[in-house]
């Protein structure tokens, strides 16, 4: 009879790989026990306070081809541009940095330097020397005082170059001073072909200005909520001391008041720069700026500005980019096998492009769920860009809550984990 060594036999192994799983079992329970959320771990924060992981990126939108766009109209006057408002892409121009008389559209910069540098409810009294200055007049007389609120609409509504010279001198002191100021604040803007000699407009050597800079600085100028008020203002009037009735201003620019869609800005007027105005639109989310320079009447300036108007109105489409509950992605939940989460956008983003624009996107959300989370917590975001300029931003919210899970559940998981591993052992 042969002796088998004790400990060496088949009995002795079943023990020990009895005792290996025993062991193997209480591991598992200890980590099921222990286990701490690792899923959320590894995620990092966006503004807003939204916790995302690595993005998930979908492909840029396919180019749109054979784009027609509108024709452009037919501007008579010698100069013009059309410009977005919001971010400054042209949309037409002609001779746009030919260097021109820019007449009482320098009244802009004048107004927009007294709104910053003046309060509305301080009294001015007026020089003799504005009130001779002549041309389109507020009506001042010497020595009258008035409110600079009066004042301001007496420069952008009724183009008044006395009240423009009665601004400048209650900002700087005297006009040399003011206009120092204004090609200081032009040369702020980057307005490269734009030069002052005085605060109203009226010709004089040395001073011009282009059609595409005084579109940004109308741009500019109307991004002031003050300075918009007064652009967008169609008629207004004031108490008149000594006189029987009030003073009643009329702006200028017959657009204002008249198309729902205008908005301001400025016009006007001397031989040597002919018919001009500075317009501006807004409609449908889109923010409008046009110049029309050297036009042979106020009508054909305002008939110019209206067409440009509406012809960069045409250029841009309300698009839907996503509605309301749109399940967009999918994430593992922890301890769940064949359940994942899903994300839904809180809300729908309607907004208006440009007939050219190719939108792409790009959904963001964490590789796991939290380990517990209520319904409608935003756990990522969709974003939509047009290049480099994003146009919209969604948050993902989930669309169900996921409850913190028991020890049971804990278990489950851990037990179908190793279940699959050790069928993988003797598969």
């Amino acid at each position: 009879m042969i002796m088998v060594p004790e400990g060496k036999g088949p009995r002795s192994a079943r023990r020990k790989r009895t005792a290996a799983l025993l062991v193997l079992l209480a591991l598992i329970l200890l980590a099921a026990c222990c286990v701490q959320d690792v899923w959320a771990t590894t995620s990092t924060s966006v503004p807003g306070g939204t916790t995302v992981g690595p993005a998930q990126s979908s492909p840029a939108s396919s180019p749109t081809t054979d784009v027609t766009l509108p024709a452009a109209p037919d501007i008579t006057g010698k100069a013009g541009i059309l410009i977005n408002m919001d971010g400054g892409l042209v949309l037409w121009e002609k001779n746009a940095d030919e260097r021109r008389s820019m007449a009482s559209t320098t009244k802009i910069m004048t107004a927009l330097l007294a709104i910053e540098h003046l309060d509305v409810r301080e009294m001015v009294e007026a020089s003799e020397f504005a009130t001779n200055t002549g041309e389109s007049e507020m009506l001042l007389e010497p020595g009258e005082v008035v409110p600079v609120e009066q004042l301001l609409y007496g420069i952008m509504v009724m183009s008044g170059n006395d009240a423009a010279v009665v601004a400048a001198e209650a900002v700087a002191g005297n006009v040399d001073a003011f206009v120092d100021m204004m090609n200081a604040r032009a040369a702020d803007l980057g307005l490269k072909d734009t030069r002052f000699a005085n605060p109203h407009g009226l010709d004089a050597e040395g001073h011009y200005s282009t059609a595409r800079d005084l579109a940004a600085l109308g741009a500019y100028a109307m991004a002031n909520p003050e300075f918009a008020k007064l652009a967008g203002t169609d008629r207004i009037e004031f108490p008149w001391p000594g006189r029987e009735g009030n003073r009643i201003m009329l702006n200028h620019n017959k657009l204002v008041g008249r198309e729902p869609f205008v908005t301001g800005i400025k016009t006007g007027f001397t031989n040597r720069a002919g018919f001009c105005l500075v317009g501006s639109g807004f409609k449908n989310g889109v923010n409008l700026v046009s110049v029309v320079l050297g036009t042979e009447s106020s009508d054909i300036c305002a008939q110019d500005t209206l067409r440009l108007l509406e012809y960069g109105f045409s250029l841009y489409r309300e698009q839907v980019l996503v509605e309301k509950g749109t399940v967009l992605a999918t994430i593992p939940i922890p301890y769940q096998i064949n359940k994942k989460l899903q994300l839904a956008t809180e809300r729908g983003l309607v907004t208006t492009l440009h007939l050219s624009d190719v939108v792409s996107k790009s959904i963001d959300v964490p590789e796991m769920a939290p380990i517990f989370v209520d319904e409608g917590t935003a756990l990522g975001a969709i974003t939509f860009t047009v290049g480099d300029r994003e146009v919209g931003m969604v948050e993902l919210v989930t669309i169900e809550a996921v409850p913190r899970p028991t020890l049971g559940v804990k278990l489950s998981y851990f037990w179908s984990c190793f279940s699959s591993w050790l069928g993988g052992l003797f598969s």
